[in-house]
């Protein structure tokens, strides 16, 4: 029986309901439960003192039977050195205020800077930290480098911080696949291959369907050929009857795989349909549809019935479909024109719909820069609302950080983008470049002097957000938002200001611990 047991029906109709006599309690935790209580005033306060003490003897791992097990092992001695306690423990304060209350955003953030300066968290918060990353898988792979020795002798500890157990160790645990992060999983594969290719690959091709994210990486270096083709033959068996989203998948691994037979028998169904002709003494490409589904077609997850709900005719939807299945490069090397000339060009022929519609399947599973701009430049039309928007924001999403910026500070700059949506885009991925910081901490900083940023309520709830990606050079602008009290501010909009001032101490405590990256004259 839990500790917590006798005090259940009391917490779950009340003291003034149930005013007692307390439960007693068996143990050396019931007998300091019981005394915490008999020391208090009221009904009331006699719960919350039994509680405090049953809670903070269950943090500590007390338990009220004995130990029936050998000890445990103890933990390895750290390499890394812990967080430096400075500034009258201003850090560390600040390190566990971000574990209770800042964004999983900023928790990244943490972490990586930690792991970067070459530190391990303090042991005292510890628990905690494994317990955010039982919460969160999003907080697992940053967290687990900074974790030390100690983090992770407890993660073997408690059943539900398995995710983070074996990490340090060279053996193979099965719960490092089952449970871990994706990058664990990726490394217990490789490991696994390289101890028993026959086993690693079995696994792979069993859990191939239930892993859309698990990417395979290939080299480009000779010798990579021979584990190429054994990926594409593991593919291939895909095919068949297949899920629409599965189908994608495994074409856009097909189509990230240099010279695979899938996308090669793609090209050979295009390539007649593609012809180039001269009109009035200049070359002119031009494109048909297939007049007919091709018998071999149902192999490779090429669907001759048109869908009722598929606004393209019956020939533009075959086109489609040969459209995306075919790599990006193949229609760039064959016509000579670039991505932009491509898109222009489409929107000259009968079948504009179904080929911008595939290159942008295509583009899904390639990410190429270029045909990314390219769709960003020429294919929209007004991003304020509908599918437009939607397509523009994965188009931006698969544009490296510093490309992407450059749209975001465009759109900052012309108003056609509302700051909430800007700030929403940029506060989830990497650190900021210095422009754009700069630019979206003027608006808010304008916002607030003005008095408004308290009355937009979807702004001020992404600053601590914001806050974890912001350039380190615009760090004191942003804190200096919490500088512009407005009047009539309500208790949470002083929460909020106050975030803001603790998100960038921490930030630039953090900052002060990476190592000096300019070389120092002797």
């Amino acid at each position: 029986m839990s500790a917590w047991t006798p005090l259940l029906p009391i917490a779950m109709v009340g003291t003034e309901r149930q005013p007692g006599p307390l439960p007693e309690w068996h143990g050396a935790i019931g007998q300091l439960a019981s005394q915490a209580a008999l020391a208090a005033d009221g009904p009331s306060n006699q719960v919350l003192r039994a509680m405090a003490v049953i809670a903070a003897c269950e943090a500590a791992g007390l338990q009220d039977r004995a130990w029936a097990a050998a000890p445990p092992e103890p933990a390895a001695a750290d390499r890394l050195p812990v967080v430096p306690d400075g500034q009258g423990g201003h850090l560390r304060s600040l390190l566990r205020w971000a574990l209770n209350e800042a964004p999983t955003r900023l928790q990244q953030q943490l972490f990586a800077d930690l792991a970067t300066a070459g530190l391990r968290l303090p042991d005292a918060l510890l628990p905690q930290a494994l317990e955010l990353g039982r919460r969160s898988v999003a907080l697992r792979a940053p967290l687990l480098p900074v974790l030390g020795e100690r983090g992770l002798w407890l993660a073997r500890q408690r059943e539900e911080w398995r995710y983070a157990a074996g990490v340090g160790g060279e053996a193979l645990d099965d719960s490092q696949w089952t449970e871990g992060t994706l990058e664990q999983r990726r490394a217990f594969l490789a490991r696994e291959r390289g101890a028993d290719a026959a086993a690693g690959r079995a696994r792979l091709e069993a859990a191939l369907a239930e892993l859309p994210h698990l990417q395979l990486r290939h080299a480009d270096a000779e010798g990579a050929r021979d584990q190429l083709e054994v990926d594409e033959a593991l593919l291939d068996r895909q095919r068949g009857p297949l899920a629409l989203q599965r189908q994608r998948e495994r074409l856009g691994r097909l189509l990230r795989l240099p010279g695979a037979a899938h996308p090669r028998r793609a090209i050979d169904r295009l390539a007649p349909l593609l012809r180039s002709e001269r009109v009035l003494l200049r070359q002119h490409w031009v494109i048909d549809a297939p007049a007919a589904a091709g018998s071999d077609w149902a192999a490779d997850q090429l669907i001759a019935e048109r869908p009722q709900s598929e606004k393209l005719g019956e020939r533009g939807w075959w086109l489609f479909q040969l459209v995306r299945q075919v790599p990006l490069a193949w229609w760039t090397e064959t016509t000579g024109m670039t991505p932009a000339e491509l898109l222009g060009w489409a929107r000259k022929t009968d079948w504009a719909e179904a080929l911008q519609r595939g290159w942008f399947d295509v583009l899904g599973a390639a990410r190429e820069i270029d045909w990314c701009e390219a769709f960003l430049d020429h294919a929209f039309g007004d991003l304020g609302a509908g599918i437009e928007s939607h397509r523009a924001a994965q188009v931006l999403g698969w544009l490296p950080q510093a490309r992407r910026e450059r749209y975001w500070l465009r759109h900052l700059q012309q108003g056609t983008l509302p700051l909430s949506a800007l700030i929403a885009a940029a506060s989830g991925g990497e650190t900021l470049g210095p422009q754009l910081s700069q630019a979206l901490t003027e608006q808010l900083l304008t916002r607030a002097r003005a008095g408004t940023l308290k009355d937009d309520y979807t702004v001020r709830a992404m600053l601590a957000d914001f806050g974890a990606v912001v350039h380190p050079d615009c760090l004191s602008a942003y804190g200096s938002i919490a500088d512009q009290r407005a009047a009539g501010e309500t208790a949470a909009y002083a929460d909020m200001l106050q975030a803001v001032v603790q998100t960038a101490a921490l930030r630039r405590a953090l900052i002060a611990l990476q190592p000096d990256p300019t070389p120092r004259t002797p």
